[in-house]
């Protein structure tokens, strides 16, 4: 019941294809989201059992450092160079990176609770938390999918996005 559904076989994108990459996770973010809705009712009428626990390092992993990193991709890559050629975005990239900020401190919120659920050091956590946090997590997805991806894709030419790309998989590389 809370396990993570995969791609249903198919291939995921690669750094070659940055835009495509990033929507993915966005993908991948919905469902750790669904994830963290089943939790509270999961818990409820199971416990903390193995599948629980299962969730929950899985959940950790994901927005310990998928999270990051993905904030870090758009910032470092996207919003630059469409700045650049967008001046009058400006104000709209600081925004997300704004919300950036306050999911990681929504996620701060939730983690340890989330680590004392699985360890058994609480018996139960705020379904209200996590659903909050899933819901604005999908909102901003949401808004970068309606606007910072399109966005990215009509100022960027082929050879940015691949520069950009190659510099997100070094990244992830170099651990940086």
């Amino acid at each position: 019941m809370l396990t993570l559904d995969t791609l249903g076989g198919a291939a995921a994108p690669s750094f070659e294809q940055p835009l495509e990459m990033l929507q993915a996770c966005h993908d991948k973010i919905r469902r750790f989201c669904d994830t963290l809705d089943k939790l509270p009712p999961y818990i409820e009428e199971h416990g903390v059992d193995e599948a629980a626990r299962n969730a929950i390092n899985d959940v950790v992993r994901y927005f310990d450092v998928a999270g990051p990193a993905h904030h870090t991709d758009e910032e470092e890559e996207l919003f630059p160079l469409i700045e650049a050629r967008v001046p009058a975005a400006a104000s709209r990239l600081e925004q997300l990176a704004a919300e950036h900020g306050y999911l990681h401190s929504c996620w701060n919120a939730i983690r340890d609770d989330l680590l004392s659920l699985r360890d058994g050091r609480i018996r139960q956590i705020s379904k209200n938390e996590l659903q909050e946090f899933a819901r604005q997590y999908r909102e901003h997805a949401a808004a970068e999918e309606a606007w910072l991806f399109p966005a990215a894709a009509s100022a960027l030419s082929a050879e940015e996005l691949r520069a950009a790309g190659a510099r997100m998989a070094q990244r992830r590389q170099t651990g940086g």
